[in-house]
């Protein structure tokens, strides 16, 4: 498998992951709110109910001579229907339904009596029985008339229950649950299909890109082959004029040039990995400038200093971007062309005119050049360098020319 069809089917995964997980988080949401909105309406609907009691039932206590009297309580239907009930004074508990142990502790009764007394009104609390589960609660004000005629609180009256529904609560926190998880099932597999349709296009845009490069690859390289055998048998009939020894070169130079840009062409789509290995730096560079300048290195036109270096490397990118520099400075400079390897870097100096500082940038895009010819040297030389983690840095050289200085990802492993 390609590494372009591989990265499609990541990227389907991934949007499929993601759709998953929004998904899920979406229904998470909605269940926890419904959850809490049911939760909510249970708690507040029994929050009333008691509140309504104890304030019936406050009615239905009297207070008379310092007696409580309790005869109509038990009486009455909302003490028949509450789970627990008790009268409470400050200083005693006078009544309890189904048990004294059924109400909250001392301390929470003594408390509730002196909210009631100082503030006359149904309180609403949480309190657990002294021995059993935390209940709901509501307290109402005992209102009675002593000897002297005067008018107080003389007691609480209490109520209390659980949440009702616990049980129904728990089913459908169960079932909401369950189907979520449903939904999130459903929707990753609808999200799986319906981003397979989607990338079916660039999947077949993509075979269709790596079976023209191909051809390309085919129609090109063959008849420049055959060129170059023809140029070849030229020379050795003695047909080596200076027409001949050009024409040899150009093809040479457009050979190399259809082979990096079909590598570029390829590795760009995804159709080609680019593989990266340890190798001598200084030993591609030396190789490099031999193939792209013979005469100029013979004569001295071209000056190599490359000490043994090591770097992660494509030696196929590297050679291509380093004859594509030596190629630069040679037609568009003047010599001495200097090619010097440093740690990591490869660079490329001649003592032409060089290049003003506002055009640099743009001598890195395709098509545009220093003069005559494609444009396609430098932006190559720059996406080398991309594809190595570096990049391509252009300035003036020590002879006033262009500088061109090729940095490869720095991972370099030694020195030999």
């Amino acid at each position: 498998m390609s590494p372009a069809l591989r990265r499609i089917r990541r990227i389907r995964w991934t949007t499929t992951a993601v759709f998953a997980i929004t998904t899920a988080v979406c229904l998470t949401v909605l269940v926890v709110l419904a959850l809490r909105i049911d939760s909510s309406s249970r708690l507040r609907s029994l929050t009333d109910g008691l509140a309504s009691q104890a304030s019936t039932l406050g009615e239905v206590v009297t207070y008379t001579d310092g007696t409580l009297d309790l005869s109509r309580l038990q009486q009455t239907q909302d003490l028949r229907i509450a789970p627990v009930a008790g009268v409470v004074t400050a200083d005693a508990i006078t009544y309890a339904a189904p048990d004294q142990a059924a109400l909250p502790d001392d301390a929470e009764l003594r408390r509730v009596v002196r909210e009631v007394t100082d503030d006359p009104g149904v309180v609403s609390f949480e309190a657990a029985e002294a021995s059993g589960p935390e209940l709901h609660w509501a307290a109402a004000p005992v209102i009675g008339v002593d000897a002297q005629g005067v008018v107080g609180v003389e007691a609480a009256i209490l109520v209390g229950g659980p949440v009702p529904g616990s049980a129904e609560h728990d089913r459908l926190a169960l079932g909401l649950a369950v189907t979520a998880a449903l939904l999130v099932v459903g929707a990753a597999l609808l999200g799986h299909v319906v981003s397979g349709f989607a990338m079916r296009p660039a999947v077949r845009g993509l075979a269709d890109t790596e079976r023209f490069l191909l051809e390309a690859s085919h129609e090109l390289r063959t008849p420049l082959a055959v060129l170059a055998v023809i140029l070849d048998e030229a020379r050795a009939r003695g047909e080596s004029d200076e027409s001949v020894l050009r024409a040899r070169r150009q093809v040479d130079r457009l050979t190399s040039i259809t082979a990096a840009l079909l590598l570029r062409a390829r590795a760009s789509a995804g159709t080609t990995a680019v593989t990266l290995e340890p190798l001598r730096l200084d030993q591609v560079v030396e190789a490099a400038v031999t193939e792209a300048a013979p005469e100029a290195l013979a004569d001295g036109r071209v000056v190599v200093d490359a000490p043994a270096t090591v770097v992660t490397a494509n030696p196929e990118l590297v050679g291509q971007a380093v004859r594509n520099l030596v190629d630069n400075a040679l037609r568009h400079g003047a010599p001495p062309v200097l090619v010097a390897v440093r740690a990591g870097e490869v660079e490329v100096s001649d003592g032409g005119d060089g290049i003003a500082p506002t055009r640099r940038r743009r001598m890195r895009r395709p098509g545009v050049g220093r003069g005559e010819g494609t444009g396609t040297g430098l932006a190559i030389v720059a996406w080398v360098a991309r594809v190595h983690g570096g990049s391509l840095r252009l300035g003036s050289g020590p002879a006033g020319g262009l500088q061109a200085v090729l940095v490869l990802e720095r991972r370099r492993r030694g020195r030999g």
